[in-house]
């Protein structure tokens, strides 16, 4: 399993993904709260058996799938392109509630 530490580590490592995967993150992640979006830790799964291990697991949740997240970062820098820590963080939040990108 590979651990990323913050949202900044997350963006680089989705940058650099070469296929879709879960992020997973701790149970008690809330999806609403820019300080966990900001400073949690995410998970990825190494291949599709500990994926499956991690989605059985109590301790974890999913988060996004990498595609998705990806999406949602580049939507925000499409159409804002010196978008800020903070407006990327209001369209993650955004997304998770609405199911739709914010511009």
């Amino acid at each position: 399993m590979i651990t990323i530490k913050g949202l900044a580590d997350l963006i680089v490592h989705n940058v650099t993904a070469t296929e879709s995967k879960w992020y997973f993150v701790d149970k008690k992640f809330n999806n609403s709260l820019k300080d966990d979006i900001l400073n949690s830790n995410y998970y990825i799964a190494d291949d599709d058996e500990e994926e499956f291990d991690l989605e059985d697991n109590i301790k974890y949740k999913t988060f996004l799938d990498s595609a998705t997240f990806q999406s949602i970062i580049y939507n925000k820098l499409e159409h804002h392109p010196n978008a800020t820590t903070d407006q990327l963080l209001d369209a993650i939040i955004y997304y998770l509630k609405e199911d739709d990108f914010l511009d």
